[in-house]
């Protein structure tokens, strides 16, 4: 049968009883949005978290790569230096056991420095850093003034 808004009366109670209960079984926008949320949230728990542990490898590998290449070179560097200063020898390449005991107790001091503050405060490493200092500070006078 038909009414006068041209609709058969079926079709007309399945719409309005569709509408008065709200189910998203029947509103296939509210069915779209429903499985785009379950997709997210499932990539959310699996994927993303796949993604960042893997940046964080990556990068965690690259950055120590570089760090350890950094800290290589400076303490290439800062041999040379103490081998072409060091008031031992007649000049560079004969003091180079000088100049690798110099720098070893430098580090030394840092890290026992590093050390005595792992637990309180950073006190002890800053003294340490002063005395090493004033130890480099005292050789390169030595070595420039005898």
């Amino acid at each position: 049968m038909s009414t006068d808004d041209g609709m058969i009366d079926g079709a007309s109670t399945v719409a309005a009883a569709g509408d008065a209960t709200g189910s998203p079984w029947l509103d296939p926008a509210a069915l779209t949005d429903h499985v785009i949320d379950t997709v997210d949230r499932i990539k959310e728990k699996t994927t993303d978290k796949a993604v960042l542990a893997l940046r964080v490898l990556v990068f965690g590998l690259v950055i120590s790569v570089l760090a350890i290449a950094t800290l290589l070179m400076l303490v290439i560097m800062l041999v040379r230096i103490f081998d072409a200063y060091l008031p031992i020898g007649a000049g560079v390449g004969d003091a180079t056991w000088a100049a690798h005991g110099f720098a070893g107790v430098i580090f030394c001091v840092l890290g026992i420095g590093a050390w005595l503050s792992r637990r309180t405060n950073s006190r002890p490493f800053v003294f340490a850093a002063i005395l090493d200092l004033i130890f480099i500070v005292v050789i390169i006078c030595y070595g420039l003034f005898s």
